[in-house]
């Protein structure tokens, strides 16, 4: 399986690809994640637990022999860490991930490559590639397999603040529900379209007519690359990025309400104590508990 949590992801800790490497090692031990894929490499999976200060041979023995959810693995490096973590160096930490660009000619030519992009593009942004090269292969590779080893239903854990070349978070996660819907692979706790919720809104952003969207995803069952295609055919590529940009920050600023939050503590099994409102956060948590539940059944 390709690990679709992305670097950019973070818990109630604020730590950037901490819950890819809790993913990707967890995947593994399973004997599920994608062979090209390791489950601690030499750059952001060893980066992120040097950045925290945690020994990585007994971190990485942690999940291996326990298989924590993402919760009880935080949970754990805080007391590895006395209680705190230093908070100059998480954001530091951050801002590194969330900054990086690929240099490498060979790192561009693997993910290009992997994507499908020709040499004309000039993207460079290592979030935005390394996502897209993680939703390309999953489309290429994973999608036909009826994901047997999480029970044929998947939870979606690209999140909502991911985001692909057109910069709109929400969309990417909006796509892979519809496909794994269409394909009768979606987890029956999540919706592939609702009348109120961010998937219809993401497309009100883009002046995107729900039914077409629906339509298109459905009977095409595009790769991501091809879908921001579309959209951009759709609206004859003209995007208000105003509109986006202002979209992107109400989602990452978003806090849920009392009831929402109760019930998504409840299903993490967290105590609310009414200081974690960050929709952010609470989405992330509950989609890999249920994700984790899936895996460890």
């Amino acid at each position: 399986m390709i690990p679709l949590v992305s670097s950019n992801c973070y818990g109630p800790l604020g730590v950037c690809q901490l819950p890819r490497t809790w993913w990707k090692v967890l995947l593994r031990k399973k004997g599920l994640l994608d062979e090209e894929y390791p489950d601690c490499g030499d750059g952001l999976d060893a980066g992120v637990l040097r950045a925290l200060g945690l020994d990585q041979e007994a971190a990485l023995d942690h999940l291996r022999t326990t298989l924590p959810t993402y919760l009880d693995f935080e949970a754990w490096v805080l007391r590895q860490k006395g209680g705190s973590l230093d908070g100059e160096a998480v954001s530091n930490w951050n801002f590194a991930v969330r900054s990086r660009v690929h240099n490498s000619p060979a790192k561009i030519e693997e993910t290009y490559r992997d994507i499908g992009f020709g040499p004309d593009v000039r993207i460079n942004s290592a979030g935005i590639l390394n996502s897209l090269q993680d939703w390309q292969l999953f489309h290429k590779r994973d999608l036909n397999t009826g994901f047997p080893g999480l029970g044929g239903k998947v939870v979606p854990v690209i999140a909502t603040i991911d985001y692909g070349p057109l910069g709109v978070c929400q969309l990417p996660r909006t796509w892979q529900k519809i496909l794994l819907r269409a394909k009768g692979l979606l987890h029956p706790d999540y919706p592939d379209m609702t009348k109120t919720g961010l998937d219809p809104k993401v497309l009100a952003v883009l002046r995107l007519d729900v039914e077409a969207v629906l339509k298109y995803i459905r009977e095409n069952l595009p790769d991501y690359l091809r879908f921001e295609g579309w959209v951009l055919e759709q609206t004859k590529g003209r995007i208000d990025r105003d509109a986006v940009e202002a979209w992107n920050t109400f989602l990452r600023q978003r806090v849920h309400l009392d009831a929402k939050r109760t019930d998504i503590h409840a299903t993490v099994g967290r105590k609310d104590d009414g200081t974690l409102t960050s929709a952010v956060v609470l989405n992330h948590i509950e989609d890999w508990h249920l994700a984790h539940a899936t895996l460890v059944k």
